[in-house]
């Protein structure tokens, strides 16, 4: 639906522990039937990402992240802007990362109008399914940020 005003994508694996984040948190959202919403999943595609995102004017994605910071903190950051802490996606399952994904789609001028990155701090990669409890937690806090992207937007690089 790319009529809809706002794109949210979640990224993940459901076999690699917190590396599922994003995609929960993106099914967290979908059961909360929140009107002129468009929700999908992807599993670090970069190119059905660029493919997702070209033409819209928001859109919000979700991952795991690890940057050292406490497991369960949000990072958020808008783009266009300034570079992604390269650090934030140093370890990736993804078939090439977030960073490079945006990098690309830049360079060939298909950035949607504004793209909020949501990182939720992963304490585990390993294989398996379930988050830890931090980064469950975080998800299951989803909504409250949710609401701050799109009743009232943050500004630039905020830790919630």
């Amino acid at each position: 639906m790319k009529d809809s005003p706002v794109l949210i994508i979640g990224i993940g694996n459901e076999y690699r522990s917190d590396d599922a984040a994003g995609l929960l948190a993106a099914r967290k959202i979908r059961t909360l039937g929140i009107k002129g919403l468009d929700v999908t999943e992807n599993n670090g595609d970069g190119a059905d990402l660029i493919e997702k995102w070209t033409g819209r004017k928001l859109v919000i994605l979700i991952d795991a992240v690890l940057s050292g910071s406490a497991p369960g903190t949000i990072h958020r950051f808008d783009l266009p802007g300034p570079e992604l802490p390269p650090e934030l996606f140093r370890f990736s399952t993804h078939l090439f990362s977030v960073n490079q994904a945006i990098y690309l789609s830049a360079s060939l001028g298909k950035l949607p109008g504004k793209l909020v990155v949501i990182g939720i701090e992963a304490a585990s990669f390993d294989a398996g399914t379930g988050l830890t409890a931090e980064v469950e937690s975080a998800v299951n806090n989803i909504e409250h940020i949710l609401q701050n992207e799109i009743i009232k937007p943050k500004t630039k690089g905020v830790n919630y």
